[in-house]
């Protein structure tokens, strides 16, 4: 019976036991061990700082190896740090103070009960972080989708940039978006600001957005080490496979920002899956490239299915951001210096890195004569006046990239002459390429149109490379193309002139200075452009030894007019008495051309004098000469340039060229008469003249007015009139009923040649023939401008078997004036890029088109009258009845001027006519008795005229 007590007891005594005694034994460790618990409690803790010391090190030295903390070693961490160590310190002092002098603790059973389970407790918390052990601290983690990049707080001006770049990588699925602009505009930015964009969108439209910075001197394998680290792939150096960026992509949705790309990239050369193609992930998969670039070219060659242009910030934004970086309360502070602000502003023309710098610098500048200064500074150019500009180390270097990887260093020369015109102009190309011909960048052409070709691509590339803008002329209505230069990029130019700033002695150009006397420091010049106030500041000329280009601009200021300015005598307006009490004579000292040896351009078109001195012919070297334009004596010393290529003749009152000067110049390339404006000369090639054009062997364009006769005419068939003028007004009249505009007549080589063409004073002439005599493929497809004046007899122009816009498929603008016997110009409809018309002084004009002509049903039915038309001046056509009687389109009309069409009651503009119209100049009484269905939908636009 006992045995099977034992069986069952001893079971239930050794289970019982642990869960009896042991929670006993520990209530008398907790009251009797009170000091060993308290020390254990103290040491764990020591040692649990220790660990957290030791692990911390640890971490900090992974980081700085680009590792992560192990999330678990963040959890412990987390624990130990909201462990109570303020209870350990407690305890302990508790202990203490219940330990007397002799070291024997306090007879207070139940108090030292307390304290000792407290202490046992806290050290057994202890314990159990102290058993925690870690194989990793911290460990390299892949890359997240996107890391965040540092961007100035300034980039508002941007945003709407932004929001569309946003907006297409949110509603396409694949694609490549170049941002293109001149250095400096703000594109990094832009770029940085869409990562960012990116990184911040909770909706994981990318699992990869990859930001790398590509640069001119860039490699394939370089981007392709970026790439992979930037994805956590493995690299060595810039050995990046290829392949594992492609297969590891292919299956992402990610976006590449690509950062200042200057060629074209190859993206399966990286790694990077081609955006355009289409394959079996293209469905969930996003792939989407945008790259920054100062040239326009590369967005071509990237196939970028979107381009964004960037600008120059407007005033406002600019304005904004230059106090920003500046100090706003500073500017704020005094008058003086918010407005040098302005002007400095002003002179930074929007530029983003040109605000950003310049702004930086004044900072530390407290006073307006500080701010007047450097604005004075920014006025001339001179950058490296600027205090606190550390020599251009952030501003016109980081520019010049652009300048440096232009193809040649022709092209680098071109961009350099830009800089001679002056601040905010607008360049007309053709005057610019004028100018580099001049200057010798366009040698080695067969004929005139080659070389404004060439000129003209040169222009292109300077534009894609963002170095010049094209620019709208408000008041040419397209019969000219402009550029022009930035103001800062214009001041890189002249910055570039001068050695980068090493030599003090580069390029002078000051167009507008109106200086009352000349520099001091143009002695060892090569360029000078500059303008004085009279002429007397050309007065003891330095010896310019080195000066090969010189555009002098004079002004002559009379002060108050005499009294007798304003008297007629004898019929006349001025009085002989009053020519002499003054000195008509505007004459350059006869020393100033003796001093320039070397000069080789010559420009002196906007030079107010009259008469230049003899000595002109000892600058045996000039290869171009732009002569003023009001010279009463024509030097035959002229002749003497026996190397002159270029020789531009504005306008003279000899009236004719003398004889023998032409053939003396045997190098001439270009001779042109008609260079100051549409038709504008009063300078005659006499026939004899025409017998010296014919000798010369390297003519490769003129621009000349002559009588018209059969002779001439034949005489100049192979000549390359680029300009021609016909008219008897000074030499008698003409027996010409009829003139054809034919092959015959002009010569063949005016197909290509022949850009304005003005017939005039030709009071006999009855009929205007256009014919291409047989010849199919001739026509005036390069003629720009078109002028029919003072033709009182001519009553029909006549289009002999061919069609309006073959033969004259290029022209910009037409004047009629003073064509009293015309009836309808139905033929000026059919012009398909006609942009100006002027029809003045036309007694017998009933209607431009008639409505039922048969030339005009078939574009009646296409709609395309005057479909690039975009000025319309009628004057003084007192028997005008209508334009058209129906309505018409006029899609890209911008404005109509009328005046003294008194019977012309109705215009042909209906509700969706003219949607480009910006205004309609009518004169009152005009206005005032028209009458059609939509008069009142056009009073926004109309601008009465007092005056006419």
């Amino acid at each position: 019976m006992a045995g099977v007590i034992d069986v069952l007891v001893s079971p239930l005594v050794n289970t019982a036991t642990p869960y009896l005694v042991d929670p006993i034994a520990r209530q008398f460790k907790y009251l009797f061990m009170l000091s060993n618990n308290v020390k254990a409690m103290t040491d764990a803790m020591d040692e649990l700082r220790a660990k957290r010391e030791r692990l911390e090190r640890d971490i900090q030295n992974a980081e700085l190896e680009g590792k992560t903390c192990c999330p678990e070693v963040e959890l412990w961490r987390g624990k130990v740090d909201a462990f109570d160590q303020s209870e350990v310190i407690a305890i302990k002092e508790a202990y203490d103070h219940r330990t007397n002098c002799i070291a024997i603790p306090s007879l207070n059973i139940v108090s030292n009960y307390k304290l000792g389970k407290r202490a046992f407790k806290k050290k057994e918390e202890m314990v159990e972080l102290l058993a925690a052990k870690f194989d990793v601290v911290a460990e390299r983690l892949p890359p997240g989708p996107a890391r965040e990049l540092p961007t100035p707080s300034m980039v508002s001006n941007q945003n709407s940039n932004l929001e569309t770049i946003s907006q297409y990588l949110k509603e396409n699925m694949t694609g490549i978006i170049g941002i293109c602009g001149m250095g400096g505009v703000g594109k990094t930015t832009l770029l940085k600001s869409i990562n960012n964009e990116f990184y911040r969108s909770k909706d994981g439209m990318f699992d990869h957005v990859n930001f790398v910075v590509v640069s001119q001197q860039y490699s394939d394998g370089k981007i392709r080490s970026d790439i992979a680290k930037n994805l956590g792939l493995p690299s060595t150096n810039e050995d990046a496979d290829a392949n594992a960026i492609n297969d590891y992509l292919k299956k992402k949705s990610f976006l590449l920002l690509l950062d200042d790309l200057w060629s074209e990239l190859d993206l399966e050369k990286i790694g990077v899956p081609q955006p355009k193609l289409v394959h079996h992930y293209q469905g969930k998969h996003k792939r989407m490239v945008v790259f920054t670039t100062r040239s326009e070219n590369v967005c071509g060659d990237m196939e970028a299915n979107k381009t964004i242009k960037m600008e120059c910030l407007v005033p406002d934004a600019a304005w904004r951001l230059f106090k920003e970086i500046a100090g706003e309360e500073l500017i704020a502070s005094d008058n003086l210096i918010q407005q040098h602000a302005k002007d400095i502003v002003r002179e930074c023309a929007g530029l983003t890195l040109a605000l950003v710098t310049v702004g930086k610098a004044m900072r530390t500048k407290k006073t307006a004569q500080e701010w007047d200064y450097v604005a004075s500074m920014m006025r001339k150019s001179k950058y490296p006046g600027i205090p606190g500009m550390r020599k251009e180390s952030d501003f016109f270097p980081t520019l010049k990239i652009s300048y440096d990887n232009l193809e040649s260093d022709i092209l680098r020369q071109c961009f350099l002459y830009c800089s001679l015109w002056g601040e905010d102009v607008e360049i007309a190309t053709d005057d610019l390429i004028e100018c580099w011909m001049g200057h010798g960048l366009l040698d080695d052409f067969d004929d005139l149109n080659e070389a404004y070709n060439k000129g003209g691509i040169f222009i292109g590339n300077l534009k894609e490379a963002c170095l010049l803008e094209s620019v709208a002329a408000p008041w040419d209505y397209g019969l000219k193309s402009y550029v022009k230069l930035h103001d800062v990029i214009r001041d890189l130019a002249l910055w570039i002139t001068s050695d980068c700033g090493r030599n003090k002695q580069g390029w002078l150009v000051q167009p507008n200075s109106y200086l009352e006397r000349l520099p001091e420091d143009v002695i060892d010049r090569e360029v000078i452009n500059i303008s004085v106030n009279n002429i007397k500041a050309l007065d003891g000329f330095p010896n310019c030894h080195k000066l090969k280009t010189l555009i002098l601009s004079v002004e002559q200021h009379w002060g108050n007019p005499h009294p007798e300015f304003f008297a007629k005598k004898n019929g006349n307006l001025y009085s002989p008495e009053f020519f002499s009490k003054i000195d008509l004579r505007r004459e350059i000292p006869p020393e100033f051309f003796t001093k320039m040896r070397c000069l080789k351009y010559l420009d002196l078109i906007h030079a107010s004098i009259n008469i230049l001195p003899e000595e002109i012919g000892e600058l045996i070297g000039l290869e171009y000469l732009k002569l003023p334009a009001h010279l009463s004596v024509f030097p035959m010393a002229l002749g003497d340039l026996k190397n002159l290529k270029y020789l531009y003749i504005l306008s003279y009152s000899g009236e004719t060229i003398p004889y023998g000067l032409i053939a003396s110049l045997t190098k001439l390339q270009v001779l042109d008469q008609l260079a100051a404006s549409y038709f504008f000369t009063n300078v005659y090639l006499r026939e004899e003249n025409v017998d010296e054009l014919l000798i010369l062997k390297e003519l490769k364009g003129v621009g000349i007015k002559i009588k018209p006769s059969s002779s001439t005419l034949e005489r100049l068939l192979h000549v390359p009139k680029r300009r021609l003028s016909l008219d008897c007004l000074h030499h008698g009249e003409s027996d010409f009923t009829s003139i054809s505009i034919s092959p015959s007549q002009l010569g063949s080589n005016s197909k290509t040649y022949l850009h304005e063409l003005d017939i005039s004073y030709i009071r006999s002439l009855q009929e205007l023939v256009m014919t291409t005599e047989g010849d199919s493929s001739w026509c005036l497809s390069h003629l720009n401008a078109l002028a029919l004046e003072y033709l009182p007899q001519l009553k029909n122009v006549i289009w002999k078997d061919l069609e309006t816009h073959f033969f004259l498929p290029g022209l910009v603008l037409l004047d009629i004036n003073n064509c009293h016997s015309l009836t309808s110009l139905c033929w000026t409809a059919h012009l398909p890029h006609l942009k100006i018309l002027f029809i003045r002084n036309c007694d017998k004009l009933m209607s431009i088109i008639k409505t039922g002509d048969d030339a005009t049903k078939v574009i009646e039915k296409e709609g395309n009258l005057f479909k690039s038309l975009r000025y319309l001046s009628l004057k003084s056509n007192p028997n005008l009845e209508y334009i058209y009687e129906g309505e018409l389109s006029l899609p890209s009309i911008e404005k109509i001027s009328l005046s003294s069409c008194y019977k012309l009651r109705k215009l042909p503009l209906g509700l969706d006519s003219a949607n480009n119209l910006k205004s309609l100049w009518v004169s009152s009484d005009m206005w005032d008795n028209m009458d059609w269905a939509h008069k009142d939908h056009f009073s926004w636009a109309l601008v009465e005229l007092v005056f006419w």
